[in-house]
């Protein structure tokens, strides 16, 4: 009896997490000239502010780049995510799905000396919370 009791909670745990991931969405960051622009703000003025599970697109409109993770010359440069050799091809695109919470800086190799750098803050999706919640709790409440 208590299994059954167990096994209620543990999918509701799972189906918590799925519509975490399920309700996550997608941002648009365009490498436009030498610059990244996201609402209105170009490179490091970009306050680009998501949850864990959403995803970065970065989408070439015009000018030679490419997408990597960190920080010039931080250690561990480009081992989050690479978007490969430089491009001139408008259409381009390239994503990432961020799963854990943390600021992530990320630059264009081409362009990063005149600052085509800019980073993305990771914050927990408040959906993961959602197995805590009185309902949640309330299902996995022992029976007398």
């Amino acid at each position: 009896m208590e299994w059954k009791k167990l096994s209620k909670c543990a999918a509701i745990g799972g189906i918590a997490m799925l519509c975490a991931y399920a309700s996550a969405d997608t941002f648009i960051v365009e490498l436009d000239g030498p610059s990244f622009v996201y609402g209105g703000l170009t490179d490091m003025d970009i306050d680009l502010t998501i949850e864990t599970g959403d995803t970065v697109r970065w989408e070439w409109i015009s000018g030679f780049h490419n997408v990597v993770s960190g920080f010039p010359g931080e250690p561990g440069e480009g081992t989050l995510f690479n978007s490969g050799s430089p491009t001139g091809d408008a259409g381009t695109f390239f994503e990432y799905t961020f799963l854990d919470n943390g600021t992530y800086g990320y630059h264009c190799e081409v362009h990063e000396t005149i600052g085509m750098i800019s980073s993305v803050t990771v914050i927990p999706a408040p959906a993961s919370l959602i197995a805590m919640s009185p309902l949640g709790l309330a299902m996995c409440r022992r029976r007398r």
